[in-house]
């Protein structure tokens, strides 16, 4: 329970440092995806949702938990900031992390795109998104993709392998296309 722990608060940390790098202009890498197209640089969201709106632990689906390899009670650890959650597989080799983040638009990761040693512009599930991580992804092991929910919240999704012959941009990817469609309207 203590290694979980430990892994939960790094994978989480690794997403709020990530998610105020955003908006400070940090440092961040990303891994290219199959099957995404570029977003529009401006954040018109034509079907704005409210993630925050959702207890954390409740935003992956069950189903697409088991989908992704993780056990689909999730943990969770929420700031004043932030509404964050994450899923381990049973032998703690990977973890999906989603956090609410209210209060950020995508403009503040766009805007800062040269910071970030790999940045890519997406589309998943109908919003836009960047993928800015610090590091390559399969090499580290991590990827982080931000997604705007609506135009004053961001949707992020931080994965952590242990073993690192997956892609971690992948599983981060899924588990967004997987909740976003299930968030309620924005008000």
């Amino acid at each position: 329970m203590l290694k979980r722990g430990a892994i939960l608060g790094a994978s989480l940390a690794m997403t709020a440092l990530l998610a105020a790098c955003g908006s400070q202009g940090g440092p961040g890498t990303g891994e290219e995806q199959p099957q995404t197209s570029q977003a529009p640089s401006g954040s018109q969201i034509s079907d704005p949702k409210d993630a925050a709106a959702v207890p954390p632990c409740d935003l992956l689906p069950r189903d697409a938990a088991t989908r992704l390899g993780v056990d689909p009670q999730g943990a969770e650890e929420s700031e004043e900031w932030r509404k964050s959650c994450a899923w381990f597989s049973s032998d703690q080799s990977r973890s999906v992390g989603l956090s609410a983040l209210p209060n950020r638009t995508l403009s503040e990761y766009l805007d800062n795109r040269s910071q970030y040693a790999d940045f890519e512009e997406l589309t998943i599930a109908g919003h836009p998104a960047v993928r800015a991580n610090q590091n390559d992804p399969k090499e580290a092991g991590s990827c982080a993709i931000f997604l705007a929910t609506k135009d004053s919240q961001i949707l992020s999704s931080q994965v952590d392998f242990f073993d690192k012959s997956e892609d971690p941009c992948s599983l981060a990817q899924q588990a967004l296309e997987a909740t976003v469609p299930e968030l309620p309207a924005a008000k």
